[in-house]
């Protein structure tokens, strides 16, 4: 059995917490109904699958799953239809997370990001990978592999913001944040060193609280505590981040899969930027990959409790009887 110690701490400390009421959104193949049956005997999940009722049946039939115990929320069979009713339970607080089924990160992310559903907080969307790499002594974040394409200055500033509240919520106190560019030093042949800095900058003058930012540094400066002496780099960060923050979602998807694939290492993650964690597995994600994200979203959701509610109202952590009682499948 592969060792994988920070996840391991992780799912500990979801088992003393409730399960998280999570809404499953067209939950229409095998592994998102997998997956839901999966947290919820692990204890994870109180899951809710939103999307039409017939469809998940019949794809629970062919995969050979049980549902029957499972609630589920009917919708007309359209992707939109099942996001606009998830976002409509998020906001009213009965659910505390989304995961993303059988349907594009695009068609999910449409209804939490349009103003009137009330889910977009005052940060734009971001995506941040844990990864829980073998002889690392600490988890490490990666960001942004998945939503922005060529952030700019203050998109990056958003998607900073994000992957800290991320660290605070794991635990990990006054992190330590790496900018990676192709270069260590300002270069108008690459913004991403002149963004670097300025987000530097910014630290300075205390936007991102006490946490310690460095940078433009190179990837092995940012990784290799012996690059980094090399290379002549601070030694407050270099060699030793909490987090990485890439230059565009090319280089972090390149540096996730480079980490992973080098070492065996497991990466899982969440969308935030919402006023709930987003669970949003790729279809090639194991279910290790996918469980791993579930209990991010659990402990995510536990940290920032307080704001949720402040947000969203007194959300219970129950559906409505009327809904629970017309939304049950038939044994």
């Amino acid at each position: 059995m592969v060792n994988r110690p920070h996840f391991q701490r992780y799912a500990a400390d979801v088992r003393l917490l409730p399960p998280i009421a999570a809404a499953v959104v067209y939950p229409c193949d095998r592994e998102s109904l997998q997956l839901a049956l999966s947290g919820g005997f692990a204890g994870y999940l109180a899951p809710v699958l939103i999307g039409p009722r017939a469809r998940i049946r019949d794809a629970a039939d062919t995969a050979g799953l049980d549902i029957s115990r499972l609630l589920v929320i009917d919708t007309p069979d359209d992707p939109r239809a099942a996001c606009l009713r998830a976002a409509e339970l998020a906001e009213a607080g009965d659910v505390k997370a989304l995961v993303k089924g059988a349907l594009g990160i695009d068609e999910l992310l449409a209804p939490i990001a349009a103003p009137e559903n009330g889910l977009r907080r005052e940060r734009r969307l971001s995506h941040v990978h844990v990864l829980d790499l073998p002889a690392r002594g600490e988890p490490l974040l990666l960001t942004d592999a998945l939503l922005n394409f060529n952030p700019n200055l203050a998109a990056k500033k958003d998607i900073l913001l994000n992957a800290l509240e991320f660290a605070t919520a794991l635990g990990i106190t006054r992190a330590r944040v790496a900018l990676v560019a192709a270069m260590d030093v300002v270069s108008p042949v690459f913004s991403s060193t002149a963004d670097a800095a300025a987000l530097r900058s910014m630290a300075a003058q205390g936007l991102f609280g006490d946490a310690l930012i460095d940078g433009p540094l190179t990837a092995d400066s940012a990784l290799s505590p012996d690059a980094a002496r090399a290379n002549g780099a601070r030694p407050e960060v270099a060699g030793q981040p909490d987090i990485v923050l890439a230059p565009n979602m090319e280089a972090a998807t390149l540096m996730l899969r480079t980490l992973t694939a080098a070492t065996g290492g497991l990466a899982a993650g969440l969308v935030l930027g919402a006023r709930v964690p987003i669970v949003a597995p790729a279809r090639a994600d194991g279910m290790d990959v996918r469980m791993a994200s579930c209990v991010l979203a659990s402990l995510f959701a536990a940290a920032g409790g307080r704001r949720a509610a402040a947000g969203a109202g007194a959300g219970k952590q129950t559906l409505p009887p009327t809904a629970e009682a017309s939304a049950r499948l038939p044994a």
